[in-house]
């Protein structure tokens, strides 16, 4: 079951750079919440904003947004941070219809790893390719995370999109097929890359002795001439 996410919100009337940074100094966050309402510019408690977005649901689910004596049901769109504190400066909401899908970027959690075939059999290593997928659903039917096990993923092989068992009443924003069928996580030989290297290694060993070589002929020529 999702955890639940609340926030309190008060509107602001003016906007702009000296407003905001007046939030800020005040412990607070800019915010604007758009979608089929009228945008609305709104401030938020940074304290509160802090807490909750240490859970990595917080980026995929629907918050309950109350402003005054309503409430708005409205998913995270942008989160934008000072790159030198890494305090959050910004934030973009969009309201959500629980009658209409919306597409979201979910997180993959890989499972079993611990177990993997490629891994425990061939001393394969595991590569996540995608961390996230965005998908299409309902509101009320967005999951925290999507679930890949690899307990039988082999080594050499991939798990692509298609192979991806999703929530009920779920699907993928894109439609997977033959050329789109992107791979999200692979078991591969690390072996393979040493060979790669060593061969690398002797190709440029072999390129440097030619060299040599063509260094100490061209003088004997100019000798006989």
């Amino acid at each position: 079951m999702n955890t639940e996410y609340i926030l309190q919100a008060k509107t602001r009337d003016s906007s702009g750079t000296g407003t905001s940074k007046k939030i800020r100094r005040d412990n607070g966050i800019p915010a604007v919440v758009y979608g089929d309402i009228d945008n609305s510019n709104i401030v938020l408690d940074a304290n509160e904003v802090a807490k909750q977005v240490r859970d990595s649901g917080f980026y995929s689910s629907v918050i309950k947004l109350t402003l005054g004596k309503e409430t708005i049901d409205v998913i995270l769109k942008d989160l934008q941070r000072d790159p030198r504190k890494s305090n959050i400066t910004h934030m973009d909401f969009f309201a959500v219809d629980k009658n209409k899908a919306v597409v979201v970027n979910v997180p993959i959690m890989f499972i079993n790893e611990d177990i993997c075939v490629g891994v425990k059999m061939s001393g394969g290593m595991i590569s996540h390719i995608q961390s996230e997928l965005e998908i299409s659903c309902l509101p009320k039917d967005i999951p925290e995370n999507i679930t890949v096990d690899i307990s039988e993923l082999e080594i050499g092989h991939s798990v692509h999109l298609s192979e991806i068992k999703m929530p009920a009443n779920v699907v993928l924003a894109t439609p997977v097929d033959d050329e789109h069928d992107s791979p999200v996580v692979s078991c591969y030989e690390p072996k393979a890359e040493k060979v790669e290297e060593v061969v690398a290694e002797a190709a440029d060993t072999e390129a440097g002795d030619d060299a040599d070589k063509a260094d100490t002929t061209e003088p004997k020529e100019e000798e006989s001439k």
